[in-house]
């Protein structure tokens, strides 16, 4: 979305919303600024062929501890943000609202209280469902041991799904988060059905959630595999450049001399 997106017509910074963590160098903050680090060479030689404000990353970094407050509304989409439990602190979940709706998202997480509290009269909720231990053992070579640690310990097994949806009851359940196959997700529908009995979908590459305040829809999408991207506006062309880039006189001396590229076309 960083690079991607300012190729493909952002001329603006990109705008990152998430948490703190418990220490500066494990919050957003600081992983975005060692992206664009990372990243330097690379915005440094796209700079100028393409807007300069679209290599920027704007950060709105919140508290990971707060409940259920907001960290986005603008356009009538509310987005609040709660902590969630998933190896060390900083993990969160988040609940969507707009025109009446309520999605929320329960991202890699433990079976928690604020999820429990605050998906509350959600339509459409969705919370991992992980492998049971003894499938994930058998899936990846584990021992079941291992298995049973990550499966119940850092995520959420089907079982625990299924009670958890039991709780909030929405108007759909969407699991995730599981590796799929056949077999996979016959292991985990055979675990979520011992505790839950409502509505529910596996979420799947390309699955479209279609809600309404009268129904909700499940189905696949059908997709160009050949898509483009739309052309890109004026302001993008129009947007400030600095300078082209153009490596040194030692750099530029090892051009090929048998190869003359074609003359560059006239501005508009």
């Amino acid at each position: 979305m960083h690079i991607g997106g300012w190729l493909s017509g952002r001329y603006t910074p990109i705008h990152l919303y998430g948490p703190t963590g418990s220490t500066p160098e494990l919050g957003t903050k600081a992983y975005a600024d060692a992206m664009q680090k990372g990243y330097a060479w690379d915005l440094a030689t796209r700079s100028g062929a393409l807007p300069d404000a679209g290599a920027k990353i704007e950060v709105h970094e919140f508290d990971y501890k707060q409940e259920n407050e907001i960290v986005y509304q603008k356009n009538g989409v509310t987005i609040r943000s709660w902590p969630a439990i998933h190896s060390l602190d900083g993990a969160v979940s988040y609940g969507l609202e707009w025109n009446g709706l309520k999605y929320v998202f329960g991202g890699d997480t433990y079976p928690n209280k604020w999820y429990i509290k605050y998906a509350v009269n959600a339509d459409v909720a969705s919370h991992e469902a992980f492998l049971p231990p003894k499938t994930l053992a058998e899936y990846f070579g584990w021992d079941l041991s291992q298995a049973t640690y990550v499966s119940t310990r850092i995520h959420t097994e089907p079982q625990a799904f299924g009670k958890v949806m039991s709780a909030v009851k929405p108007r759909l359940a969407v699991g995730y988060h599981s590796v799929q196959s056949p077999e996979n997700n016959a292991a985990i529908m055979d675990g979520v059905r011992k505790t839950y009995d409502g509505p529910l979908a596996l979420a799947r590459d390309l699955m479209v959630i279609n809600v309404t305040k009268d129904e909700i829809k499940v189905r696949m999408a059908v997709v160009d595999e050949y898509v483009l991207p739309p052309d890109v506006s004026d302001a993008y062309k129009n947007a400030p450049r600095s300078d082209e880039k153009n490596p040194s006189e030692y750099i530029l001396e090892g051009k090929w001399k048998e190869y003359t590229p074609p003359p560059m076309p006239k501005s508009p």
